[in-house]
């Protein structure tokens, strides 16, 4: 399956507040350059006041200031007047005549602070996010889109499974058409691995031993809901060469998402208009599919001017809307993971669940995969123990 680049961290995308710079998004590095470059002002006057003597010796504070000026773009004077190498320039530097840069002003650190957008900043320093990442060409489905071609007729589509049951021998799941075609069907195997989100295996009998079963109920699912726009071209490069990456905003929208490819593309063009969790995601899960795009492009103007002029169509997915997830990933907390995960994960006679809600990388693919890996190869070492041969 060939694969292509993601884009997570783009500098020239936006951080965006309704309530500071009278609503006008700032470029991702200029709150990145002026934070950091404030912050090691403060710690180098810190410093050079003896305030950290007693946590440094003389050494390691000059160790400090050097790289304090490297971090935060300092002056000789360990002062910030901004750097246009690190936010940018008000006149980009050129060739010729024209070509004198004219330096961009700096945001006061109060400004900053108020505004809140240093939250955005440390998007891409989260450790899923800091590697280089990549999706598949034409999208996440053409993941499961390759098992259905591998597995050909081992796949019943349009499987409702309405029972499981277990014995000594082996497992019977029990479903029906979920279009309401035919009677209902019965399979057999020696092992089960089960990978139905919890919300939903929750409502159907199962008889597991109490632990599992209470894991099983013990975790809520988060209601999430995205919204693609289509646009009549890409006026996020076209205009303000923005080439991937991810707006963050205070909206209820939450960021918008640029394509990592295609780039310079003649024609329409589609971004990620809504990405949002929580109760912004409960209020858009409420709403008509249609009335959710007409949000998200009502609140994505106010980022980009173009919106409403450029806007083509667009689509949402609302995660507990889905009756097969009825939500979009477990949502663990540190005394839930304690109290269930390692029962959840275990093999329950003939049982092992698997999926995103097995693992510690919740909500991502790789957690889905991993946690399958990891129960068939338990799986097959208690069938080779108790010397199952099927």
């Amino acid at each position: 399956m060939p694969l292509e680049s993601f884009v997570q961290v783009n500098y020239n995308a936006y951080l965006h507040s309704s309530r500071a710079f009278d609503g006008k998004p700032q470029r991702f590095r200029e709150i990145k350059a002026d934070y950091q470059g404030h912050v090691a002002e403060l710690l180098s006057k810190a410093t050079q006041q003896d305030a950290l003597d007693a946590t440094l010796s003389k050494e390691d504070q000059e160790k400090l200031l050097e790289s304090l000026r490297s971090w935060g773009a300092l002056d000789k004077n360990y002062a910030y007047v901004g750097s246009g190498e690190r936010r940018g320039y008000r006149k980009n530097p050129g060739g010729g005549v024209s070509a004198r840069p004219i330096p961009s002003t700096p945001i006061g650190l109060g400004d900053i602070l108020n505004s809140k957008l240093w939250s955005g900043i440390a998007a891409g320093d989260v450790f899923d996010m800091q590697t280089a990442l990549f999706q598949p060409v034409g999208g996440m489905g053409r993941i499961g889109e390759a098992f259905a071609r591998e597995l050909g007729p081992l796949i019943h589509y349009n499987a409702k499974v309405v029972d499981i049951r277990q014995d000594e021998r082996g497992v019977t799941v029990a479903y029906q058409d979920a279009r309401g075609l035919g009677p209902p069907q019965k399979a057999r195997a020696d092992w089960c691995v089960c990978t139905i989100p919890l919300p939903i295996l929750a409502q159907i009998p199962l008889n597991v031993t109490p632990a599992l079963a209470a894991a099983v109920s013990a975790v809520p699912y988060a209601s999430a809901v995205k919204v693609g726009l289509q646009f009549k071209r890409r006026f996020w490069e076209e205009d303000e060469h923005i080439y991937g990456g991810i707006t963050y905003t205070d909206l209820p929208i939450a960021n918008i998402g640029y394509p990592s490819t295609g780039f310079h593309a003649s024609g329409k063009g589609v971004l990620l208009g809504a990405y949002m969790f929580g109760p912004q995601a409960a209020d858009f899960t409420s709403m008509t599919p249609a009335e959710r795009v007409q949000k998200a492009v009502d609140y994505g103007s106010q980022i980009h001017r173009q919106y409403r002029e450029e806007f083509d169509n667009g689509v949402s997915v609302a995660w507990h809307r889905v009756p097969s997830a009825m939500g979009c990933a477990g949502l663990w907390t540190s005394d839930s993971r304690a109290k269930h995960y390692d029962d959840l994960c275990a093999i329950d006679g003939r049982i092992v669940l698997a999926g995103e809600h097995a693992s510690f990388i919740g909500g991502w693919q790789e957690g889905a995969v991993t946690s399958a890996l990891d129960a068939i190869d338990r799986l097959h070492q208690r069938a080779v123990a108790q010397g199952d041969k099927a």
